[in-house]
């Protein structure tokens, strides 16, 4: 198992402070010690609109260069919307998306079934309007098959230029668990769509039996993972998660069972990626902090990761000589 950086972490919207640029960012993830960078196909990052053939060469070359791999892209698309010219600018726009991972030579262009998106107020970020307001809550049945009719669509372009689709266990209208996105790989039926698992989304997220379950049921079509959270370092040293949870405010602040879901993943021997992302707004003393406070997140995240894995992967060894 491999770990990486998601770049929406540093997209300038969750903290008071300028976005990276993508050649930065890559230049920033190798320096902190990251595995791999998934790219935000958002501005300022990677929006495919914006990023010439030379640009998409350069950012291969240089990753190249610095040995860090463009693991993934990720276009944060609906593609369920009941409303015809919506829903085929997404199909477009994820079109364009899995062009750049050819590009950029990246495997994997992990996609979302109904992404509502955020707002911007003062150029910060929020959830609350777009996750509080699901303007086609009268169309659950027919925006399913919208989303399947959609990515058998993009599974066939994904297909013949050699990326993988990874669908994401976010919807949240279409997809809520793991077993929806289970439940769509069957029915779409592509050896080019996979899934892309999320522990911190499930209502059990805090259950290791439940992390456990969620790992060993996707099991290979799992090909890669997400992971969030707020990090603290102990009097004693180590790191803790000491909050977790999305959108909803009742769910943040309790347990996420990242110990048994990287225990799983490794023991099941997932090759794929864990990406860390910053995808909250971030407060301090109530206020929104700037980007130190992120920079600070990310490089506990990195370690709390690496104390996971190192773990687990202890306890195979030992398992295995026993």
């Amino acid at each position: 198992m491999k770990i990486g950086i998601y770049s929406i972490t540093y997209r300038g919207i969750w903290y008071r402070g300028p976005a990276l640029d993508v050649f930065s960012l890559v230049h920033l993830a190798k320096e902190q010690g990251w595995e791999g960078l998934e790219l935000d196909t958002e501005r300022p990052h990677a929006a495919p609109m914006d990023l010439s053939p030379d640009d998409r060469r350069r950012l291969r070359d240089l990753a190249g260069e610095l040995g860090l791999p463009l693991c993934a892209v990720s276009p944060n698309c609906d593609l369920s919307s009941p409303v015809p010219t919506h829903r085929e600018a997404m199909i477009c726009y994820t079109r364009e998306c899995i062009k750049l991972a050819h590009d950029l030579g990246a495997p994997i262009c992990k996609i979302f079934a109904a992404w509502r998106g955020v707002t911007l107020h003062d150029g910060l970020a929020t959830y609350d309007e777009t996750y509080g307001n699901d303007p086609f809550r009268y169309w659950k049945r027919d925006r399913r098959n919208f989303v399947v009719e959609a990515v058998r669509e993009l599974a066939r372009m994904a297909e013949d230029l050699g990326v993988t689709l990874a669908m994401q266990n976010h919807g949240p209208d279409i997809v809520n668990r793991y077993q929806d996105v289970l439940s769509l790989i069957g029915e779409v039926g592509s050896p080019a769509f996979k899934a892309c698992m999320d522990i911190n989304i499930e209502p059990e997220a805090d259950s290791p039996a439940h992390a456990r379950a969620m790992a060993m049921e996707t099991g290979p079509l799992q090909v890669h993972s997400h992971c969030n959270g707020e990090f603290a370092r102990m009097p004693g040293g180590d790191v803790q998660l000491v909050a977790g949870g999305y959108f909803d405010q009742d769910f943040w602040g309790r347990q996420v069972a990242y110990p048994a879901y990287v225990d799983a993943l490794v023991a099941s021997g997932y090759q794929g990626y864990i990406n860390w992302e910053f995808c909250h707004p971030a407060l301090e003393n109530g206020a929104p902090a700037g980007i130190d406070y992120v920079h600070n997140q990310t490089r506990l995240a990195l370690e709390y990761l690496r104390a996971l894995r190192a773990a687990a992967e202890q306890r195979v060894h030992a398992a295995s000589v026993t």
